[in-house]
């Protein structure tokens, strides 16, 4: 048998583990009201009978028509870690950089290592000087998770044209993006929209996920996707999207309140960093051990020590009087973790 390469570790995400759990979960970024009831109901009436289109025909127009955009730059997925696995498959050659402003998310930082090629973190500041010959990604959260950080669309511009410049590939990815008001995101041939649309409808076990690129790119994608990729109730979910804003309408803006009130009642326990997403961040020192000294509590926040930030926590928020036990429950970790 040929040498093969060595096993990876499966990257540590928040939320549920195979140790049960019946606390509460701090440590998801997904809408607390959800499920939204007009997926719900299209998940549960979709043909489970049958085999769907290989082809997802119908779906990708459907969504194709929202964003003005053809089916050809439409590709369907099951959650975005599949998206890019398969981004990383097609674009990053062994040897080759993936470019990441901030730490990217992990999913993709493990294909790039599956796939032998380099990762190199940057800073919105730096990146645009860093996009030379030899990286043939970058990626960028739009918001980044968890620093919250957003592009403006000329930033976006700039880095699309330069990826262009040097023949790279520019991922957006949107997973957070429609907790925050509207930004305009440029058409470009060198940028793949990576949108995961379960969190903000708080229904993240179906796993819909799409990408909006253009038709070469995604052709590489959909190259590498088995068939019948997608089961039919995620597909049935997908396609009720363009339906489905008004929950979102009704809900988000309750989750940026409350979101807010957590972070300005957490800047007494330390520095806050929150741009109105679902999620913050919180500077503890000793993330891992504050951590674990939640959990004893029964409380589950987010380590960042993966994203490159061991000394802070990501919180997402839940409702007000759970947030409330959240805060008694630090003061009295970090009372006993530094006295």
């Amino acid at each position: 048998m040929p040498e093969l390469p060595p096993l990876l570790p499966r990257i540590h995400h928040g939320g549920p583990t195979s140790k049960a759990f019946t606390g509460l979960d701090f440590s998801v970024n997904a809408n607390l009201h959800g499920p939204n009831p007009a997926l719900l109901r299209a998940l549960r009436d979709a043909d489970h009978a049958h085999y769907p289109d290989p082809t997802y025909r119908t779906v990708r127009e459907r969504l194709a028509t929202w964003y003005g955009v053809s089916p050809s730059e439409v590709a369907l997925a099951v959650g975005a870690s599949d998206l890019l696995h398969r981004i990383a498959r097609a674009f990053l050659p062994s040897g080759s950089t993936l470019l990441s402003v901030h730490a990217p998310f992990g999913e993709l930082g493990r294909a790039a290592a599956l796939q032998r090629a380099k990762v190199r973190v940057t800073t919105p500041e730096a990146v645009l000087n860093e996009i030379q010959p030899g990286v043939s990604l970058v990626y960028i959260g739009h918001p980044h998770n968890p620093t919250g950080h957003r592009h403006s669309e000329q930033e976006l511009e700039a880095l699309a044209a330069a990826c262009q410049s040097v023949g790279a590939l520019l991922i957006v990815d949107e997973a957070y993006a429609p907790f925050l008001p509207a930004s305009g995101i440029p058409h470009s041939a060198s940028l793949i929209r990576l949108l995961s649309p379960g969190k903000a409808h708080g229904l993240v076990g179906a796993r819909p996920a799409y990408a909006l690129a253009a038709p070469e790119i995604l052709a590489r994608l959909d190259n590498l996707a088995p068939a019948w990729h997608v089961p039919a109730g995620t597909a049935a979910v997908l396609a009720a999207l363009p339906e489905a804003g008004d929950f979102l309408a009704e809900t988000l803006p309750r989750v940026r309140e409350d979101a807010g009130a957590l972070a300005v009642a957490l800047r007494s326990l330390g520095p806050v960093e929150h741009y109105g997403t679902p999620y913050l961040t919180l500077e503890v020192g000793n993330a891992a051990a504050v951590v674990a000294g939640l959990l004893k509590l029964g409380v589950k926040v987010r380590d960042c020590a993966s994203y490159g930030l061991p000394d802070r926590i990501r919180i997402s928020t839940r409702r007000p009087q759970e947030n409330a036990r959240l805060i008694q429950a630090l003061k009295a970790v970090l009372e006993d973790t530094y006295g």
